[in-house]
């Protein structure tokens, strides 16, 4: 029991120390500390047991010792009990003074095994009986051999009192088997709550310890996952071994390295954007100029060309706004209201309009009129990419589907068109930066790869996600998700 208190006084004493911040300076000094202190209940278990053990074996030897001792003993004085009387009788027949020795000889070592016995058992009333019987008895040895004829009787008692103190004796050495085994059963009582507080103790031990290494492992884990993500780390410190602790401090450094960088990507992309804005405005002045014929008429071949620059500086000027978008994305708030969808799908196709007619393309819309909460200027940038891919990659002749529909958890707008599948390998590294898929773009100006991720971190930021539907022998799908009003407690009025 003692070890129950001090192993439950090491488990409070080791809390207590966590609860105020307790963190060894080496995980392998946690390690040792966790095996040395999850171990110590177990041995002191083994101890303690061999101790019980110990106890009980020797308690079982001593009163199967005893037992032995005083059921022989016991024997015994039957014996010489009957013995006597046998040798008395023989000497009143026989009158030999060798057999009246022999029966004193007899009679005192009665008298000594009594005497031991008694300090075995209670012999109590019995016992003072039988040594006054002796008495007697030693005065009858000392008698004339008539007189010992007349007085013969006495062994009659005496044998009686002999035997009943031999039941009484097999009666006690009974009543102590049965303590003994009543105590043996309270040592397994006693060993077995024993075990179960020792093995609680190293069960809460082993999961304290294992608190004590998984906490700052969960927290790597989470500021690992924060990095991977984007998202800001947690500013709290990592407290636990040094090791852990060291290596919280390189990810915090890593996250403030990739802050940096981020930040320097952002601002080369805004002043290169900027930087192309103005050349790329007097190149496209220029060659509408030309293409107008204002400096003169141009042959055919001349025209060709101006067509070919105009063209070109179109697409640049494609690519200039991307990347400001992009940038934009990266750094501007999001700025929430209640927008109606179907203008900004018009808008969309209008700008788009010479494409879908010089393709042939079947537009069909199926649109539900409900508002929906999310960044106008984010959603129109969506809709814009989702409808240019949908309007370049389709097929010549084929169809662009446009639908909208309000569930109870979300808001769904899906653009799709005719057209070959996106390959399994393609369809998550489409959404990266700067990715470009197998398919042939179809349109006039050709694409710089980050539309779908703009498009996508623009659904994002406003609490949606953009995904892509494409399989075999079906539409190539993009479904944009975007929360329901009734799931942020907004309703139509």
């Amino acid at each position: 029991m003692v070890s129950c208190v001090l192993i439950s006084r090491l488990s409070v004493y080791s809390m207590s120390n966590t609860a105020r911040g307790f963190a060894p300076r080496s995980l392998l000094r946690l390690v040792l500390i966790a095996f040395t202190l999850v171990l110590l209940p177990l041995i002191l278990l083994v101890i303690q047991n061999a101790r019980s053990l110990e106890r009980v074996t020797s308690l079982a030897q001593e009163g199967i010792k005893n037992a032995v001792v005083d059921t022989r003993r016991a024997t015994d004085m039957n014996d010489l009990a009957l013995e006597m009387e046998r040798y008395i009788r023989r000497y009143v027949v026989l009158e030999n003074p060798e057999l009246r020795a022999s029966y004193l000889r007899l009679l005192e070592r009665y008298q000594v095994e009594l005497e031991r016995l008694l300090l075995g058992i209670e012999g109590g009333s019995l016992g003072a009986s039988l040594q006054h019987q002796l008495v007697g008895l030693q005065n009858l040895g000392q008698l004339e051999i008539e007189e010992i004829r007349e007085h013969a009787d006495l062994f009659d008692d005496f044998n009686s009192a002999t035997f009943k103190l031999s039941e009484l004796t097999r009666s006690q050495i009974d009543e102590r088997i049965e303590l003994v085994r009543d105590h043996v059963t309270l040592i397994r009582q006693q060993l077995w709550m024993l075990s179960g507080a020792l093995g609680g103790a190293s069960l809460l031990l082993a999961l304290l310890f294992t608190y004590l290494i998984i906490r700052p492992v969960r927290q790597l884990e989470q500021r690992i996952l924060s990095l991977g993500a984007g998202i800001e780390p947690p500013a709290k410190p990592i407290r636990g071994p040094a090791e852990l602790v060291a290596l919280g401090g390189k990810l915090q450094w890593l996250h403030l390295r990739l802050r940096e960088l981020e930040a320097q990507k952002l601002q080369f992309l805004r002043h290169l954007s900027h930087e192309l804005k103005t050349p790329l405005a007097s190149l496209r002045e220029g060659a509408d100029l030309l293409l107008e014929q204002v400096t003169g008429p141009l042959t055919a071949e001349q025209e060709e060309i101006c067509e070919l620059l105009v063209h070109n500086s179109f697409r640049l000027q494609d690519l200039i706004e991307q990347l400001l978008d992009y940038n934009r994305i990266q750094q501007v708030k999001v700025h929430k209201e209640l927008v109606a969808i179907t203008p900004l799908i018009e808008q969309s196709l209008t700008a788009h309009k010479l494409t879908i007619e010089s393709k042939g393309l079947q537009v069909r819309m199926v649109l539900d009129d409900a508002t929906v909460l999310a960044d106008s200027h984010r959603l129109k940038l969506v809709l814009d990419n989702l409808i240019s891919n949908a309007v370049n990659y389709a097929d010549a002749q084929g169809e662009l589907q446009i639908t909208a529909t309000a569930t109870t958890e979300y808001y769904a707008l899906a653009v799709a068109n005719t057209g070959d599948p996106i390959p399994m390998a393609e369809r998550e590294r489409i959404f990266e930066p700067f990715v470009q898929g197998s398919q042939v773009r179809t349109g006039v100006l050709k694409g710089s790869g980050i539309g779908l991720s703009i498009a996508r971190e623009a659904a994002i930021s406003m609490g949606g996600d953009l995904l892509l539907h494409s399989e075999e022998n079906a539409l190539v799908c993009f479904e944009l998700r975007l929360p329901n009003l009734t799931n942020q407690g907004i309703t139509h009025e």
